[in-house]
């Protein structure tokens, strides 16, 4: 007996890229889901190519929308065993990417995993170096988690709901729960295409909204040696690829990503 799932999407303006995600999972071997969608004010399209689709559409005012609070809700309207959360911007790359993703979970290998993800043919330069370091299951950071793509047991959820408030609900939600015994997975062979060109202001705020919620104390020195650090390996790879006309934006990039991430962490 096949196991139930849902698939959770968020969205806001995702087009076109919902399109091609939702074509993708028309397409995918394991075929045995139900699709359970939040709009959050959607006005390019993205609402009408959902309603297309079918399944469970609920849509919520932009100003409303909480990540931790908006999925636990979301969820709260499934009965199924395995809860899959895709963003409706994340589109899968192959038939088989969701029957890779849960198939540790119908194992039991794991209790949660989660896709590898590539950035787009037009990421920039730096996004793309951050992507392909993010995800490597070799070198992967302990507690790493992205709910862009992902599945889990609903009974984990039950445990160990979402963060109601904040940002990097995500990985504030697999931090506690790896810390309770869970069992989290990067697979390699489930993958899906997903980035952000963010502007340096809104890579800003999207940083320093995440660091809210992060309980580490703030250490400018500490700060500055990794970004300095870490602009120092970003000029080796650009030098190695070269592709030296990216290197005075990957350092704003990577000054920005530090500095929104200290005054986020002074704010709380």
């Amino acid at each position: 007996m096949q196991p139930s799932v849902a698939i959770i999407m968020r969205a806001k303006n995702e087009m076109p890229y919902v399109v091609q995600a939702l074509a993708k999972l028309r397409a995918q071997t394991f075929s045995a889901f139900d699709l359970f969608f939040v709009d959050s004010g959607s006005t390019d399209g993205t609402f009408q190519a959902l309603e297309k689709a079918g399944g469970n559409l609920v849509r919520i005012p932009p100003e409303t929308y909480v990540p931790g609070k908006v999925l636990n809700e979301a969820i709260a309207r499934t009965h199924h065993e395995i809860t899959v959360l895709l963003n409706a911007d994340a589109v899968p790359q192959s038939d088989d990417w969701l029957e890779q993703l849960i198939f540790p979970i119908l194992g039991n290998a794991a209790d949660a995993t989660f896709s590898k993800q590539i950035a787009r043919p037009d990421a920039k330069f730096i996004v793309k170096y951050d992507y392909e370091r993010a995800y490597q299951p070799k070198k992967i950071e302990p507690g790493f988690f992205s709910a862009v793509a992902c599945a889990f047991k609903r009974s984990l959820w039950e445990k160990q709901n979402f963060p109601n408030e904040g940002y990097a609900e995500d990985v504030a939600w697999a931090k506690t729960c790896i810390a309770n015994g869970a069992r989290f997975q990067l697979l390699e062979k489930s993958v899906v295409e997903h980035s952000h060109n963010y502007s340096l202001k809104a890579l800003f705020q999207k940083r320093y909204r995440q660091a809210l919620t992060f309980s580490e104390v703030p250490n400018i020195g500490k700060q500055t040696a990794k970004c300095l650090r870490e602009i120092f390996r970003d000029f080796l790879h650009a030098c190695a690829k070269f592709k030296l006309h990216t290197i005075p934006y990957n350092i704003a990039y990577r000054i920005t990503i530090y500095r929104a991430f200290y005054h986020g962490l002074k704010k709380r």
